[in-house]
């Protein structure tokens, strides 16, 4: 019977210094990428929120035009521009923190909207700045603004201005 228990053994040493080095070497760079990627995809995902929550709000103030210009209805929308527009919503957001008067960073937390008394618009803090390219600061903040259209002299008079809102927007001077 042969044993060959020992030439096997003086191979098996287990992994070099070199080795080892490579391999957590290896092992970094995939973790580096794979939380670039992690961080790319957390900021989309806040984009694509703020835009669907934007969307929505603009969808709920269409609606409330539509349904003031309805026989029989008050055709008057300055209400739309002193009200909170989350309101409108069937449900609000859940980062949604509610209602404040000159609301502080603190007071909204990143990741949160609130709506703005003082002014009358909502502000999203932002929880990744780098979501959005052109953001000017950490807070975006959007206003209902209603607008006229001039009265056409085709159109026969005693007919109603067009009037209607948009969800915009805006600079926030506080930033």
């Amino acid at each position: 019977m042969i044993f060959y228990a020992t030439s096997v053994s003086a191979k098996q040493r287990g992994a070099s210094l070199l080795e080892f080095a490579v391999a957590a070497a290896v092992i970094g760079i995939l973790i580096s990428v794979l939380l670039q990627r992690l961080w790319y995809y957390q900021g989309e995902a806040e984009l694509r929120a703020v835009e669907m929550t934007v969307a929505n709000v603009r969808t709920a103030l269409e609606m409330k035009v539509v349904e003031a210009k309805l026989p029989g209805r008050n055709r008057d929308l300055t209400f739309l521009a002193e009200e909170n527009p989350f309101n409108l919503l069937k449900d609000k957001p859940i980062n949604y923190v509610g209602e404040f008067f000159r609301p502080s960073d603190s007071d909204i937390g990143a990741g949160n909207w609130c709506f703005d008394r003082a002014d009358k618009s909502l502000i999203y803090l932002l929880n990744n700045g780098n979501s959005f390219r052109d953001a000017q600061s950490k807070r975006l903040k959007f206003k209902v603004k209603l607008f006229r259209l001039p009265h056409s002299p085709a159109k026969p008079s005693g007919t109603p201005a067009t009037e209607g809102v948009a969800f915009e927007q805006v600079k926030d001077a506080s930033s």
